[in-house]
């Protein structure tokens, strides 16, 4: 029985490895491989091939981002304990490409996520670019880039709201196709 689990847990280990590893092997697919389809090479490049990315800096990412970055979506920031009381850490950031409505929307923009792996504080972010309760939502200058390009990155995602809202219209769409069938 000891054996047994021993080679289960050798052969899980073993396919996770060859998981992770084919993840870091997928190549860097350029925009024009997807034609028009921005949500298909964020998802391809961020969220397929995350992993490249852990310990790569934000100037470094958005080196190999194809879109211009032209807003910040939103902002996580959480409360830690340091060493002079509770401060704010600025631990990740969703960078706009492209604006689907009117006013920003963490729901429906196309932009990509980054979580830092040392945050800098909430009240630096503040300075460096311009957020406050007036302003949610600020440009990306070059101000805000200078502070943010040295950030050593832990994670990387796009979207999760808009692929997740396409994987429901491919089931959608699907039923609908097998429902014409049984009606024909």
């Amino acid at each position: 029985m000891k054996t047994k689990q021993i080679i289960l847990f050798a052969l899980f280990s073993l396919i996770s490895m060859g998981v992770l590893w084919a993840q870091e092997q997928m190549p860097y697919k350029s925009k024009a491989t997807f034609k028009t389809d921005t949500l298909q090479y964020l998802e391809y490049n961020f969220n397929l091939r995350s992993t490249q990315y852990i310990g790569k800096t934000v100037g470094e990412i958005l080196r190999e981002l194809e879109y211009p970055v032209l807003y910040i979506v939103e902002s996580m920031h959480q409360t830690m304990p340091g060493l002079s009381g509770l401060s704010s850490k600025l631990v990740g950031l969703s960078l706009g490409i492209m604006q689907t409505d009117k006013n920003p929307s963490p729901l429906k923009d196309y932009y990509i996520f980054l979580r830092f792996e040392s945050p800098p504080t909430l009240d630096e972010y503040k300075e460096a670019s311009g957020f406050s309760n007036d302003n949610p939502c600020p440009l990306f200058t070059q101000k805000l880039y200078d502070f943010i390009k040295d950030l050593k990155v832990s994670n990387v995602t796009s979207n999760p709201y808009i692929i997740q809202k396409r994987e429901n219209l491919k089931k959608a769409n699907t039923i609908n196709e097998i429902g014409k069938d049984k009606k024909d």
